[in-house]
């Protein structure tokens, strides 16, 4: 039996970049496959399996995912994940991919999708909170989405995390700073980029006109933002059920006498049919991603497109 062709994070990025990945995102948003709900298994108190199926017209693909949080310390990466694509007429595999590298592109792409629809046309600040792979991610999706952006922001977890990626952070010319907490959240486009299980934006920095995007929750113990900045902001999400039962900061918020599900505005398909978006230069607009499987093959099927052709 012939083994399968492998995509690792360099053959996915000599074929599909970021502005590619936006673009194959935000038509796939357009018309929108049939959703299927990802399985979570708990590992222990912070760690998950997650096994992440979905069917477009484009093809068939399944991820694993293991959150291992003790990972770090032991000098391997928090997360691993592996990506299997098949065709979507024969059920046949097609490809293996290298599943955190395709996280690495369709997060932060979805992400683009969403600063693209609601972020103020000429915004010149970016502000970034944690220093991982989404951190760079986000930097590439956003200066993509907006290249009026000329300052980049950086608030880590520590000092020394925060400096490492500032100095070997690719920001495409950009100026790049390490932040406190504050002078991030003061920026024009927020992206909330962490693991946290408590809030990291502050709230009371955030301005009005700001866009926020929040990528680092996946379940109801994670939360980057507190319940006063979601009632403050007009909220959208990636995808409504995936939202009401995995975004950790809404979850919170649905639990107060103060917000609830029925508030958000729209999701991504919404937002790529033009169906919601901003309203006015003083509105504050969240994006909420727990990230979607169709994303996953979406990516991936643009890659075995790219390199077939």
């Amino acid at each position: 039996m012939t083994a399968l062709p492998h995509f690792d994070a360099a053959a996915i990025s000599a074929v599909v970049d970021m502005d590619s990945a936006i673009k194959a995102l935000k038509e796939a948003f357009k018309d929108l496959g049939k959703l299927h709900p990802r399985t979570q298994v708990s590992l222990g108190t912070t760690d998950d399996l997650l096994l992440m199926p979905a069917v477009t017209s484009m093809g068939i693909g399944i991820k694993t995912v293991t959150v291992i949080s003790d990972n770090p310390g032991k000098g391997l990466p928090l997360i691993h994940a592996h990506y299997l694509l098949c065709d979507r007429d024969t059920g046949r595999p097609q490809a293996t991919f290298d599943g955190s590298a395709l996280t690495a592109l369709r997060t932060p792409a979805a992400s683009g999708v969403a600063t693209e629809m609601l972020a103020p046309p000429e915004v010149a600040s970016l502000g970034i909170f944690g220093t991982g792979v989404q951190a760079q991610g986000h930097i590439d999706a956003m200066l993509s989405a907006r290249s009026s952006i000329e300052t980049i922001f950086v608030s880590g977890r520590t000092l020394e995390s925060t400096t490492n990626f500032v100095e070997t952070a690719n920001s495409q010319g950009r100026k790049i700073l390490a932040a406190t907490p504050e002078q991030a959240a003061e920026c024009d486009v927020i992206c909330g980029c962490t693991s946290a299980t408590t809030p990291v934006i502050p709230t009371e920095s955030v301005r009005n006109g700001a866009h926020i995007n929040l990528v680092g929750s996946y379940s109801a113990a994670r939360r980057e933002v507190d319940t006063d900045l979601i009632t403050k902001s007009s909220v959208f999400v990636d995808e409504r059920e995936a939202a009401e039962n995995e975004a950790g900061e809404l979850i919170y918020a649905d639990a107060s006498d103060h917000w609830d599900f029925d508030l958000i505005v729209g999701d991504l398909s919404d937002l790529c049919l033009e169906k919601v978006g901003r309203t006015d230069n003083d509105e504050i607009t969240l994006f909420k991603s727990v990230g979607l499987a169709v994303e996953d093959v979406v990516v991936a099927a643009a890659v075995w497109a790219a390199q077939s052709n």
